[in-house]
């Protein structure tokens, strides 16, 4: 099998109604910036596995592989799962809803940054899409990300999970996610990885989710739910939810 040289990395979980678009958006780009998209299965029912399927079938199992485990798993499970079948050597561990609006702009910035040898891990600004897009969405995506900004600055690195872009040696050196966290890993990984050498924040770039968690929690109990899990995690190291509850 040939060695990819950025292997992204997506966990699903019933995500029929994004992964079609998300699989989609690297199609131009497999050849020019040596891709490989490694979905990590945990044990859909609404033929999200098979849309991957069809991806490895089209354009072949260099390209587009599907893994999958037996049994319950949680989300830092399903990375490390994706993370181990991964030939890459810079990991992009992102989310099933995640479309990247610039895609050379966004590969070419990532691979000069990774390109110094301090560098371990990167991470950028979050935005919802932008046909779904209302003005408290700005207003909160605005705050979030300077929040972000600032924990970097203060060696708290409060990574999100829809863009985590990892060496793959060093993030092997330390073990992975944290397959005890069930939520907060994504913050606990770059807190780690911090310890292993420089993290960059790309603040030029951007990367858009879709808005289904502030649906339905709304930014005031999305923000204490973040909230929560941050104490929890920073007094008590583990998280305060027994499962992370899936929003589709």
């Amino acid at each position: 099998m040939s060695t990819a040289r950025l292997s992204i990395v997506i966990p699903t979980k019933n995500e029929a109604n994004y992964i079609d678009r998300t699989l989609a958006q690297f199609v131009d780009w497999l050849d020019r910036y040596a891709l490989e998209i490694i979905v990590s299965d945990a044990n859909s029912t609404d033929g999200t596995a098979e849309i991957v399927r069809g991806y490895a079938t089209r354009y072949g199992s260099r390209y587009f592989r599907l893994v999958q485990a037996e049994g319950k798993q949680n989300i830092a499970i399903g990375r490390n799962l994706g993370a181990a079948a991964a030939t890459g050597d810079i990991l992009f561990h992102m989310d099933a809803d995640v479309y990247i609006p610039k895609k050379q702009r966004f590969f070419e910035d990532v691979f000069r940054t990774f390109e110094k040898p301090d560098v371990v891990a990167a991470t950028v600004p979050l935005r919802i899409y932008p046909e779904e897009t209302r003005l408290s969405d700005r207003f909160y995506h605005v705050f979030m990300n300077m929040v972000i900004r600032l924990s970097f600055l203060a060696g708290v690195y409060l990574a999100k999970g829809e863009c985590q872009l990892v060496r793959r040696r060093v993030f092997e050196q330390i073990g992975g996610y944290n397959e005890k966290i069930v939520a907060g890993e994504d913050c606990n990984l770059f807190f780690r990885l911090s310890k292993e050498g420089h993290i960059a924040y790309l603040w030029r770039l951007r990367v858009q989710h879709s808005p289904r968690r502030f649906r339905q929690y709304g930014y005031l109990g999305i923000s204490w739910i973040y909230l929560r899990e941050g104490l929890s995690l920073l007094f008590l190291r583990r998280s305060y939810a027994k499962e992370w509850t899936p929003v589709r």
